[in-house]
């Protein structure tokens, strides 16, 4: 028995993965796994996916990527390529990005050296001010970047920086500057395979991201659950147990700091589990979990290792007993999105956050 279960549904997520791929509808789509698929396990959630159809994964560095490569589908690196991940890169036949002229030329030489062709993904910027060629400059260098020897034109991509948020006037405008520079490229006789500049909220809100010139969409959040369209479900549960039970007079405060000091006899659990479990420092005082059905409101911080709620409208509650972090039991729900309202991020940082020593489980 473990103190901490993180449960990941890989059915519901493949049942995610059809109604995005539904909506994008000619578009092949290519999960992000990066981050260990954002904690929950790369190689049994790639599994899932490839299952479900997915014709790629993307990764952020490359030892994601060389770990994707055990699925036997192509591996595309979104984002920066230092220099020091060149030749293995190049070695392993991974999808290379391009973010600069540097890298291209780098990239080229190793390819040469090596006696190899490299495909590359060119990266555009659009308005995300992060990485890659900005779209009036973006032509001129892609024309010098196809000459090099040993590059393979792969993907001309790019990231949605509002895609999430309620006005997409801006996410309109990346498209359009997108446009232009394929547009502008197909003109020079300059062709990319895969063109894509949706992740999963573009999906859902921007059917224009899914179509031509777009042919491929990279679903990540979206697909495990944090999806503001409610299209998706969330596919995760997190559960620990209760390890003791006790009666505090009135007056008595609770953990670090003393931030709440019972104003009557209360009746707490200790859970046996902290934010080093994952659960937000910022639900000390306002999150709640669930025992018994019912909704437990948590007292004081929240601690590395313990987090104190209270169950006096449960009488039933004993040690051993099951506490819902997140997940649903009964009619009583906790989200994802909501511990990330109360710690003012979204669901990519509080799956990060969940710590390696939770016990992954899968549910098929």
């Amino acid at each position: 028995m473990s103190r901490v279960v993180y449960r990941i549904d890989l059915r519901q997520l493949q049942e995610n993965f059809a109604v995005l791929k539904r909506l994008a509808g000619n578009c092949r789509l290519m999960p992000v796994l990066k981050a260990d698929a954002y904690g929950m396990g790369a190689l049994r959630i790639g599994a899932a996916l490839k299952s479900a159809g997915a014709v790629r994964f993307g990764a952020a560095t490359l030892d994601e990527a060389l770990e994707l490569q055990k699925l036997e589908l192509p591996v595309q690196i979104l984002g920066l390529l230092p220099e020091w991940e060149i030749a293995e890169t190049v070695n392993a036949g991974i999808v290379a990005p391009v973010a600069n002229m540097r890298t291209a030329e780098l990239l080229s030489r190793e390819a040469c050296r090596q006696q190899k062709e490299v495909r590359i993904a060119v990266k555009l910027d659009t308005g995300m001010g992060r990485a890659g060629f900005m779209s009036d400059k973006a032509p001129e260098n892609i024309e010098k970047i196809v000459k090099l020897p040993g590059l393979v034109p792969d993907s001309l991509f790019a990231h949605f920086s509002t895609a999430a948020q309620p006005d997409v006037f801006f996410a309109r405008m990346q498209m359009e500057r997108y446009i232009q520079v394929y547009e502008q490229l197909t003109r020079a006789g300059i062709l990319f395979p895969n063109r894509h500049h949706a992740a999963g909220d573009a999906i859902c809100k921007l059917p224009r991201s899914v179509q031509e010139p777009f042919n491929m969409a990279r679903p990540g959040g979206t697909m495990y659950g944090e999806d503001f369209s409610g299209l998706c479900s969330q596919i995760v549960e997190l559960k620990t147990v209760i390890g003791d039970i006790r009666e505090l007079p009135a007056g008595t405060s609770v953990n670090y700091f003393r931030t709440y000091i019972a104003p009557r006899p209360v009746r707490v659990a200790v859970l046996l589990a902290g934010y080093a479990d994952g659960i937000p420092l910022a639900l000390s005082n306002c999150g709640n979990v669930i025992i018994a059905g019912k909704k437990c409101p948590v007292l004081g911080r929240v601690t590395m290792d313990y987090t104190v709620v209270d169950v006096s409208e449960v009488p039933e509650a004993v040690p051993g007993m099951e506490a819902v972090l997140l997940g649903k039991r009964q009619d009583q729900c906790i989200t994802v999105a909501q511990w990330g309202k109360l710690k003012n991020t979204h669901g990519h940082d509080i799956w990060c956050a969940i710590g390696s020593r939770s016990r992954r489980e899968y549910a098929d």
